[in-house]
This record gives C-alpha cells, sequence and structure tokens, in this order.
C-alpha cells in the first residue's frame, strides 16, 4: 500500500491490523491498533522521520507503560487492514 492509502484507512476505520518493520524485534510485526486513544478526541499522527514515514497509532495489545500509554511507531508500514467482526469482539 502507498502511504496516502494506507494514512486514510487508518483514519478511516475504528480498529485495524497494521504491519511493519520492528527494528526493536528485528522482525516483521502485526499489531491492532487504532488511530484515535479509546475514550478520547486524542488522534495518531503521520510524519516523516529521517525521510521515514511514521504513524503513531494507539496499540491495542501492548502492555500500558507506567504512564498508561500505549502509543507506538509504525515505521514504513507495509500495510493496514481492516478487522474482521470476530476479530474485534475477541
Amino acid at each position: 500500500m502507498k502511504t496516502n492509502e494506507i494514512l486514510q484507512f487508518v483514519q478511516d476505520n475504528d480498529t485495524f491490523l497494521i504491519t511493519y518493520y520492528a527494528k526493536k524485534h528485528k522482525k516483521i510485526i502485526t499489531r491492532k491498533g487504532t488511530w484515535t486513544k479509546p475514550n478520547t478526541d486524542t488522534k495518531g499522527k503521520y510524519t516523516i522521520i529521517k525521510d521515514d514515514d511514521c504513524f503513531f497509532y494507539w496499540d491495542l495489545d501492548a502492555t500500558p507503560n507506567e504512564n498508561g500509554n500505549r502509543w507506538r511507531r509504525a515505521t514504513n508500514p507495509l500495510r493496514a487492514e481492516r478487522i474482521g467482526i470476530d476479530e474485534q469482539s475477541s
């Protein structure tokens, strides 16, 4: 997917799967996320850092840090996918 397609997709869908290479894990990972922090109006962000496309999204599967933060950065994501109804309820 192109960057503009991924950005539009994550902005338009309540929850999604986003796939990208994670330097921390040294592999391609897929995470369940949302563009808006739950129960707030706080939106994710898209920016370019050192020529990389960076998407900041709320990771629904992440363990919150000491401040309750679950924002994550997906650098140069490969794709974003809609989560099916069955997957949302699990």
